[in-house]
């Protein structure tokens, strides 16, 4: 807002020295048309340029300096109409004077605080005067020699090519320079945008950032069936106390870009990134079916994934724990104006987290729920092995759970 109150201050101002120039140029060029007349003999027009078009020059020279802008230009472009009808009604339309009807026509969009009514009012009325003087006033009452005629007609017409030319040539500037400043604008709001978009993805995930970012509505908490995967590194805390922050930091920066990357792949998001693991969920804040499917092909991307990079050494053996699990949550922004969070809430929730910590009893990596089985195909199911029901921590009812191979 602020920047625009300074861009109508400039633009203001350079309407106001552009229009002080040309209402100084009107006053001495009325008075020098005063003379013309007096030597032509027409006294009619030497009292109208007196009394009438000198003085009025002259009082939109003091209000423009007032900073009476629109008053100004009013008087001026009246003056200029009343000008010509009676040069016109007493020279006759060979002295050439509705040549400055056609810059009158085009000052009638020079005026940016005069309302589009307005201007499409004004430059009708102007072309009704120049049809109408055109038939009505065709012979003068002081009639001119056919060499001063023809001399004065030239006169205004040349003046007229003239200055349309440079008021075409200031709209044609002005519009390229608020095009380029358009674009340059554009240019710092496109990278706003992408470091915005950047920085936000980078705490909650690119697909649930873009979700709120093309989205009028903030995202509302609602129920989803989703498959929620919980994943933990074993032993990282004696793992991190035998090493330097740097090569701690490094091992994460490896081992969480590689699976945050297979996660988005297989259309799922990363909710939270811990220091030993981390939690995703497939299914929201978009909804889509066989999202079970999707975290199972993660699930052993992600396997696949850290015995890679253990034999490629770019990071040491380790061992990991993931368990899967597929229900209805809730899920939605929580928190106040100030934080929100995309989170999920729900006993389907902690049970993917409780079946994930039974990987630690199983001796195994990858552990899912029946919800998770039921969703997979026959060819599928034959390389996984039934642990039967299992009671978890919290819970009354024992859960099946399943060990994939």
């Amino acid at each position: 807002m602020e920047n625009k109150n300074i861009q109508s201050k400039s633009e203001l101002k350079k309407f106001r020295q552009i229009t002080q120039g040309a209402y100084l140029l009107g006053f001495f060029g009325h008075i020098n048309a005063l003379f013309l007349f007096w030597y032509l003999d027409i006294p009619e027009l030497v009292y109208f340029n007196i009394f009438f078009s000198v003085p009025v020059f002259g009082l939109a020279l003091y209000l423009n300096s007032s900073a009476c802008e629109n008053s100004a230009f009013s008087l001026a472009c009246i003056e200029l109409l009343f000008h010509q009808i009676a040069c016109t009604y007493f020279i006759g339309w060979g002295f050439g004077a509705h040549f400055w009807l056609i810059y009158l026509a085009g000052l009638s969009f020079f005026n940016p605080n005069w309302h589009r009514f307005l201007q499409f009012g004004f430059l009708a009325l102007i072309c009704v005067v120049y049809v109408s003087i055109s038939y009505l006033f065709q012979e003068g009452i002081y009639p001119l020699s056919e060499e001063m005629q023809h001399f004065s007609y030239m006169t205004n017409a040349v003046s007229t090519i003239l200055i349309i030319s440079l008021l075409i040539n200031f709209y044609a500037k002005t519009t390229k320079k608020l095009e380029y400043e358009l674009l340059e604008e554009q240019k710092v709001t496109e990278n706003l945008l992408s470091k915005i978009k950047s920085l936000f993805g980078q705490q909650i995930s690119h697909k649930v950032a873009k979700h709120i970012m093309e989205n009028d509505e903030e995202i509302k908490t609602t129920q989803f069936h989703v498959s929620i995967m919980f994943l933990d590194i074993r032993d990282f805390t004696v793992f991190a106390d035998s090493r330097k922050p740097s090569e701690v930091a490094k091992f994460q920066n490896i081992v969480f870009g590689a699976l945050i990357k297979i996660i988005s792949e297989k259309h799922g998001v990363v909710l939270q990134l811990l220091g030993d693991g981390l939690m995703a969920v497939f299914g929201a804040p978009i909804k889509y079916k066989n999202h079970e499917k999707n975290a199972i092909k993660a699930g052993y991307g992600i396997l696949e994934c850290i015995n890679t990079l253990i034999e490629e050494e770019k990071i040491p053996p380790i061992k990991i724990g993931i368990g899967l699990h597929a229900g209805n949550i809730v899920a939605g922004n929580i928190g106040n104006e100030e934080r929100k969070a995309y989170s999920l809430t729900g006993k389907n929730v902690i049970i993917a987290a409780r079946i994930e910590s039974l990987n630690k009893d199983f001796n195994s990596q990858f552990l899912i729920s029946k919800s998770i089985y039921e969703a997979l195909e026959k060819r599928e199911s034959d390389s996984i092995e039934d642990l039967g029901e299992v009671k978890l921590k919290g819970f009354g009812t024992p859960t099946r759970v399943y060990k994939l191979m």
